[in-house]
């Protein structure tokens, strides 16, 4: 039987083996698998998150506001995929009027709308043994909580959801009325109980029936029956070859199924997908559609999240990565590098700097160390930048002092939507531009 990664990966993107294969007394046997699955809500490029407190609309909600918010908290953070930054932080940002973008990639808001409780009694009676009756009451509370929570991206502050919500519960005793709070609770615990597959991609156990032989041919089933009895053995590899040599002498749906869920198992879900086509197109089974769609749509979850969740870097880092290979394909031999910030006061342009620096050092390029330049030299620079009219000539004539033979300059330009990161390397000894980006996609921050 195939090994079992023990964690399967997002940038793997691959299923989990088959987990086990259960015989259950007169049905078919299956096979679990685990499958990774992206979320409901477009979360793509998020991976830093702030959780706000519910917003409540009147103190009725106050308390299932509080509750809601640990809960969500407790989920999300269950995921183990984002980054939980602390919300005081980015309210403090916010009061001040500052961008909260290079602390967080998106808000997270909840909202209870209404929380409401009532209490209800029955009465009812009983014979007892001795022919006498016997009342009671039954106290009933019943509780009822509406409430909706969605996503803010930083950048560009574009909304992703809502989703909204209405629970209900009830609980009944004849020990007195239950509790409305602790039921309150129930229902927020239950009802958000998937908030983390709304927001990150996740795994499920799915479940998958070997077929059975419907056909009158004696010869088939017993076929269908040798190639069944490897597949309780756990030889898959030889079950998949049985299973195809049916298909293909006997044009068998059942056996087509089945071949197609040891694909599935191995990962092979093109595999499995273009069998359950050929099957569909030679005899046009329901059963062969059905296999069909679910394998597509499977393969597009796959590829929503090879291309939005495979690459778990934030988006600064991806334009980083992208912007230091394209640097260093322009740097000359015995290059010595000074990275020149053209955007000082930009938080952002210093967290890139500081990605091209670290992924320079690590391939050995040589770099200007400003710690060990002369105050002169940073006084220099610092009069430069201040100055607003910052020439070629002048970065020249400090790339020189500093020992440099190649300056690197680092911008950012635009907001929101439309900001990009803008490169532009120079040759000091030629003074001669040797690189510079362009307005493409892969430049955008």
């Amino acid at each position: 039987m195939p090994s079992i990664p023990s964690k399967p990966t997002i940038t793997a993107l691959t299923f989990a083996l088959a987990l086990s294969l259960t015989i259950l007394t007169g049905c078919a046997p299956t096979i679990s698998l685990t499958v990774w699955h992206p979320p409901t809500l477009n979360t793509s490029g998020i991976k830093r998150i702030a959780i706000m407190p519910f917003d409540y609309d009147n103190d009725d909600c106050r308390e299932a506001a509080q509750y809601a918010t640990i809960v969500a908290t407790d989920r999300i953070r269950a995921q183990n995929y984002f980054t939980l930054v602390d919300p005081a932080e980015i309210i403090r940002l916010q009061r001040n009027d500052r961008s909260i973008e290079s602390h967080v990639d998106a808000v997270f808001k909840g909202q209870v709308n209404r929380a409401e409780s009532w209490k209800e009694s029955e009465e009812g009676s009983y014979k007892t043994k001795d022919g006498g009756t016997e009342y009671y009451t039954i106290y009933k509370t019943s509780v009822e909580v509406d409430f909706s929570y969605s996503l803010t991206r930083a950048r560009d502050g574009s909304l992703i959801g809502p989703v909204s919500k209405k629970g209900r519960g009830r609980n009944s005793s004849k020990e007195g009325y239950p509790s409305a709070s602790e039921l309150m609770r129930q229902v927020l615990n239950n009802y958000l109980g998937q908030i983390g597959r709304d927001l990150a991609p996740y795994t499920a156990t799915e479940h998958r029936a070997f077929a059975s032989e419907r056909s009158p041919n004696k010869i088939l089933k017993a076929e269908m029956k040798e190639a069944m009895a490897i597949v309780k053995i756990g030889n898959y590899r030889q079950a998949l070859e049985s299973y195809l040599r049916i298909f293909n002498q006997y044009s068998s749906v059942a056996a087509a199924e089945n071949a197609a869920i040891i694909h599935e198992s191995f990962g092979e879900l093109e595999a499995a997908a273009t069998l359950m086509q050929r099957a569909l197109d030679l005899t046009g089974n329901p059963r062969a559609r059905e296999a069909l769609a679910r394998l597509n749509n499977t393969m597009r979850d796959q590829a929503t999240l090879a291309a939005e969740y495979g690459d778990k870097s934030t988006p600064t880092a991806k334009v980083a990565a992208f912007a230091s290979a394209e640097i260093q394909r322009s740097l000359p031999e015995n290059a010595v590098v000074w990275i020149y910030n053209n955007s000082p006061d930009n938080s952002m342009a210093g967290a890139v700097i500081d990605d091209i620096t670290a992924g320079f050092i690590k391939k050995g390029i040589g770099l200007v160390d400003r710690e060990l330049q002369s105050a002169a030299l940073i006084e220099a620079e610092y009069i430069l930048q201040m100055s607003g009219a910052v020439s070629d000539n002048d970065i020249v004539r400090l790339g020189n002092a500093a020992g440099a033979n190649t300056i690197v300059f680092i911008g950012i330009t635009g907001t929101g939507a439309m900001r990009r990161l803008q490169v532009r390397v120079l040759d000091v000894e030629r003074r001669a531009p040797i690189m510079h980006s362009d307005a493409g996609e892969r430049w955008q921050l």
